[in-house]
């Protein structure tokens, strides 16, 4: 039977269990906006631009663990969302992301709305292509969705032209293609042997590891070895539960901090992480000579690539890690692995207890200490609640209190890039709206995506946004700070005027609020949350001169 181009599209969406399309529509996606208006499925989340539009697939991507797609507005909408998709590439999050191409057969013309899409799109997708023709279109997007898992998973873009959706004709679809990347690593054995022989071991679990389903896995690897265990610089999920005894936080993102936390012990097992995320540049190696450096990735490319490892194994983290974890209970002594636990409990204990006095005495703070906006913050946090973080100041205490023993209750942008929070949150909730999902963002994170209001009202969705408001960059004033120039903060202040959070809420369609103290906070987001509607909390906290 013939079909259009876009009624082919929205068969292979179907078939890969797409059930949104989170886009924001212009003349060169009419073909498709005219089919989805036949179709009860899939639903169409308007964003009001680009950027927020991808922030929602990514945010709804890693909360539902398959693919999303995005239907973005020619050369000037994929220009548009280029940051968050760059995220996304940064994130590891599956995203095929389309735009509308012109007509293809006045493309030499150069009309309004063309331009080269997949020259812009190539550097930071894993595959970039412009489809030619109705018979190449159903191939080009079951190899896009296989592309967008397969690792490194990220983003992939497809150009679409207005006339190949528009044609009519019969094309075969290929059904989906079964790919098993679930692999086990060789060596498991060797591997083993220096786990369970090494005196003090450190495990980093890095994002692979939830992405792979493996945390429960990497729980039975530290157990087995009495394994302290720490997340990569900056992750973006929880690979390890922060309830867990073992769990030592995460590593820092210098590399000179990051080897003063690595010196006490003899061997580091990198698993699922990428060795070692730093930010700012300091003197040195981030692995201490010392360390001798162990390694388990899916991804070749990661395998010795900064840092000379004494085995590096490819494979799926979670299937390696259930194996290593057999074979070490094994080879250690049972009391040597108690008493490691018991150290580490104990320690761990101190500091968390320490941690927790240090946030309460500076709730009389007024404006809120981070420290203990954050405290409260998680403390109104219910069960099984989720936190979407781009919080910047507020990050290290968000991480350090947020207490969860399960996957798929923390989200953060490895990519760094801002007006990903809010958007991200969207997602989330859309993907599992009986969840309670708190978005922690800073005052110049929101600046750069309040769309995302827009589209949380529109769709009823139950999201509690905190704006932590200092008026200011105040991450870049420490850092001007650290490079001998204090007082040099040109154009770093978000004043004169302030931006009045309240006002933008409310012309978005959200509820707002104003809480000026953290013995309030706890109240505030619970309150929040019975409401069932969206609502942001602005949090004004200490600025840098405090």
């Amino acid at each position: 039977m013939a079909s259009s181009g876009a009624d082919i599209l929205l068969d292979i969406l179907e078939s890969e269990g797409v059930s949104r399309v989170f886009g924001n529509p212009g003349t060169t996606e009419l073909p498709l906006v005219e089919a989805l208006a036949g179709r009860p499925s899939p639903e169409y989340v308007l964003a009001l631009q680009e950027a927020t539009a991808v922030g929602m697939a990514d945010g709804y991507a890693q909360a539902v663990r398959s693919p999303s797609f995005v239907s973005l507005h020619s050369l000037a909408g994929l220009a548009n969302g280029l940051a968050n998709i760059a995220n996304a590439a940064a994130n590891g999050t599956p995203i095929v992301v389309t735009a509308g191409q012109q007509d293809t057969r006045h493309l030499i013309a150069e009309p309004l709305l063309s331009g080269d899409l997949v020259g812009l799109a190539r550097p930071i997708c894993k595959w970039a292509h412009e489809v030619r023709s109705l018979r190449e279109l159903p191939v080009a997007l079951r190899r896009a969705f296989r592309l967008a898992v397969a690792p490194p998973a990220g983003p992939v873009f497809l150009s679409l032209p207005m006339d190949v959706l528009d044609e009519v004709g019969e094309v075969e679809l290929p059904p989906r293609s079964r790919v098993e990347l679930a692999a086990t690593g060789a060596a498991l054995d060797e591997l083993a042997e220096l786990l369970a022989s090494a005196e003090r071991l450190l495990i980093v679990v890095g994002d692979e590891v939830a992405r792979a389903d493996g945390v429960t896995a990497a729980v039975e690897l530290a157990e087995a070895i009495g394994a302290e265990v720490a997340g990569a610089p900056l992750y973006g999920a929880v690979n390890f539960p922060s309830e867990h005894p073992l769990w030592r936080g995460a590593l820092p993102h210098d590399a000179a901090a990051i080897a003063r936390f690595l010196e006490p012990f003899d061997r580091v097992l990198a698993l699922g992480a990428p060795v070692f995320l730093t930010y700012n540049y300091t003197n040195g190696a981030a692995v201490p000579e010392s360390v001798e450096l162990l390694q388990v990735h899916p991804n070749p490319a990661e395998l010795g690539k900064t840092y000379a490892a004494r085995l590096a194994v490819l494979g799926d983290p979670a299937v390696c890690a259930r194996a290593l974890a057999a074979a070490c209970r094994d080879r250690l002594d049972g009391g040597v692995r108690e008493e490691r636990l018991r150290r580490v409990t104990e320690q761990r204990n101190e500091t968390v207890r320490r941690f927790d006095e240090t946030a309460r005495s500076r709730y009389d703070r007024i404006p809120m200490a981070p420290m203990a906006a954050a405290h409260a913050l998680s403390a109104a946090l219910p069960a099984g609640g989720i936190v979407v973080d781009e919080s910047v100041t507020l990050g290290p205490y968000v991480r350090g209190y947020h207490r969860t023993r399960g996957p798929g209750t923390y989200f953060f942008n490895r990519g760094a890039g801002l007006g990903w929070g809010m958007p991200a949150a969207v997602g989330v909730q859309l993907a599992d709206f009986d969840r309670s999902v708190l978005a922690i963002v800073g005052d110049g994170s929101a600046l750069y995506a309040p769309q995302a209001l827009w589209t949380a009202a529109h769709y009823d969705l139950p999201v509690v946004f905190a704006i932590v408001n200092n008026n200011e960059y105040r991450i870049l004033k420490h850092a001007v700070d650290a490079r001998g120039h204090p007082g040099a903060y040109v154009g770093l202040d978000l004043a004169q005027p302030a931006v009045d959070f309240g006002a933008l809420a409310g012309s978005l369609g959200v509820r707002a609020e104003r809480v000026e103290s953290a013995h309030d906070v706890v109240d505030a987001v619970r309150a929040a949350f019975a409401a069932r509607r969206p609502c942001v909390l602005e949090l004004p906290i200490e600025s840098h001169g405090a």
